[in-house]
């Protein structure tokens, strides 16, 4: 697969934390119970002085290193137990010898500061150090994580691989648990400003599995490579930017942010957390899943393979990306391939009680559960200028509408009549096309305010778009100059008040990518869509609550494939604006 971004990183970039900062928002609060040294201890430091003037350094080598060294690049220290005793100060530098293993557990201890903070990365040369929480040398059982950092705050992790495939048990560690990096609130005070570039996480597995088909059981097993979790009542995590990190073989989560409860009633979720330039490949669940967050970014990421069974452990069940009880969410320019589960498994899905998702320029594609999947009690879902190409095939016998081109529903949980209102599905194109296995999919809309129009629903060679199930219950459904070719059931049409019955001329939909998707100049769907007014205009993304939107649009100016959207002139039907058959590479 072609990738769509470089991975690379500079440690002078890293080092210089604040110029980062433009990617995240800034927060003045700094966490009172995260002690820094900043007596001048340099015993075992690499660097000079005083902590409190000048950066220090230091260095360990699972392979030439000794605890009872100074910590000097000469003279690294050995083991993660070593430098797990060490209270790191703003501007500290940890080196991690790559070709090295590391096998242990590594407990944080201290905070840097806004504009020093503390940095682990790597030196010399070779593949990228490891750091596991388990291997048969530990004593006692296989740690929970390989990496913990409770209470302590601006950090940057740079250029390690972080492992825990967890087969014994361990003393007051649950065998469902296993995680990577954890990032953990227990306290009052805001944790802010975490970086994690440039990393690996791969084989991290608990000791139990878990039949995905137990909703219950499904919902409590939460293994990640990782995790930001608030226990209940505290206080939230600030600032977080997760870039160019790969991820694979994991057995559920690639990134799991959750918190437990608000506080005092208070709106406490976790805020600003951008999610930009990662891969994920073949891991068990979801990739990234933001629990009670304000404000986040998910942006030009490549999920290949979420719900994956490489490995017997793994879950096998997981939409790409999903978000739930968050505000102000923007998933944009990513890549969503091969997802496969019983249940859920969309490309990009809505869960519960979200306010403001918007998920808007993606390609999905050979996505098990389907395309568009809102679930109850949402305000201001959006799906917009997507390609979803050969997504819904699933066959439940026992769920005779288990695979959808578009699916709302009113539940929480196992209760009905949560109704999602102002939902916006526009200016889509959703294909169906595949030569061989033709399917049907189903359409379920139960929801207030729903909006459908300007979309490309085109299914041939014997798939057809509806037949399996049509059930519209949204008395204020709004349904206007959608495109409709090839098998697409009447009782889906019948809703739309301007159908378009024509080809709609694709470029070349053999190509087997998003280019093939754009539109010939004699195509039926150019100037054919509604404009964007009254009850159709753009729904507005709240670029003004944070840093982190500073370069998205409020309101769209350009289709997929960056067509200008001209606000006084008639747009086309789909996610292709080109007026007179421009094709974009």
């Amino acid at each position: 697969m072609n990738k769509f971004f470089i991975f690379w990183v500079s440690l002078a970039v890293i080092l210089n934390f604040s110029c980062s900062k433009s990617d995240v928002s800034n927060s003045s609060s700094n966490n009172s119970n995260s002690s820094s040294n900043n007596n001048g201890d340099n015993n075992g430091g690499g660097g000079e002085g005083n902590n409190n003037t000048q950066r220090n350094t230091f260095y360990v080598s699972s392979s030439i290193g000794d605890d009872n060294s100074d910590g000097s690049q000469s003279s690294p220290w050995k083991s993660l137990s070593k430098i797990s005793s060490k209270e790191f100060s703003p501007g500290d530098t940890v080196f991690f010898k790559k070709g090295d293993s590391f096998t242990g557990h590594f407990a944080i201890k201290g905070s840097g500061s806004d504009d020093k903070p503390i940095v682990f990365t790597t030196y010399g040369s070779g593949n990228k150090p490891i750091l596991t929480g388990s291997g048969s040398s530990i004593s006692g059982g296989d740690y929970q994580e390989a990496i913990y950092i409770n209470n302590y705050d601006n950090m940057v992790f740079d250029g390690l691989e972080i492992q825990n495939n967890r087969t014994k048990s361990r003393n007051n560690v649950e065998e469902s648990d296993s995680f990577g990096i954890y990032v953990h609130n227990t306290g009052d005070e805001i944790m802010n400003n975490f970086e994690f570039r440039n990393l690996t996480f791969k084989n991290i597995y608990a000791i139990t599995q878990v039949d995905p088909s137990n909703q219950q059981a499904f919902n409590q097993f939460e293994v990640a490579g990782l995790r930001f979790f608030t226990d209940w009542g505290k206080s939230k995590i600030n600032n977080v930017l997760v870039e160019d990190n790969f991820f694979t073989d994991l057995q559920r989560f690639g990134v799991h942010v959750k918190h437990s409860n608000a506080n005092n009633g208070s709106d406490n979720r976790h805020t600003d957390f951008v999610f930009r330039n990662n891969e994920f490949k073949e891991i068990g669940g979801t990739c990234i899943l933001p629990s009670r967050v304000r404000n986040v970014l998910i942006e030009n990421n490549i999920f290949n393979k979420p719900g994956a069974k490489t490995n017997s452990r793994m879950i096998g069940r997981g939409s790409a990306v999903w978000n739930w009880y968050s505000v102000n969410t923007v998933i944009q320019r990513n890549q969503a391939i091969g997802i496969r589960g019983i249940l859920d498994s969309h490309g990009v899905h809505v869960d519960h009680s979200n306010v403001r998702t918007f998920i808007q320029y993606n390609y999905m594609e050979d996505c098990e559960g389907g395309f568009v999947e809102i679930l109850g009690g949402n305000e201001t879902a959006v799906y917009r200028f997507n390609i979803s190409v050969n997504d819904g095939w699933r066959d439940n016998p026992n769920w005779k509408n288990s695979n959808h081109t578009i699916w709302l529903n009113d539940k929480i949980g196992d209760n009905n009549g949560y109704k999602s209102t102002n939902s916006f599905i526009y200016n889509n194109t959703i294909v169906i096309n595949r030569s061989n296995n033709p399917y049907e999919t189903a359409i379920d809309i139960k929801g207030d305010n729903t909006r459908i129009f300007n979309n490309i629903f085109y299914s041939i060679n014997g798939s057809s778009i509806g037949k399996k199930q049509v059930n519209m219950k949204d008395d204020n459904l709004k349904m206007t100059n959608n495109l409709f070719f090839g098998k697409i059931d009447n009782r889906f049409i019948g809703n739309d008040e301007n159908p378009i019955d024509k080809s709609p001329l694709f470029y070349n939909e053999d190509l087997g990518n998003a280019k093939g998707f754009q539109l010939l100049k004699e195509s039926e769907a150019i100037n054919s869509g509604i404009s964007y007014s009254g009850n159709f205009s753009h729904p507005a993304i709240s670029t003004g609550d944070s840093k982190i939107f500073a370069n998205v649009e409020s309101i769209p100016t350009v289709d997929f494939f960056g067509n200008k959207l001209d606000a006084n002139s008639t747009p086309n039907i789909g996610a292709c604006n080109a007026k007179n058959g421009e094709i974009a590479n």
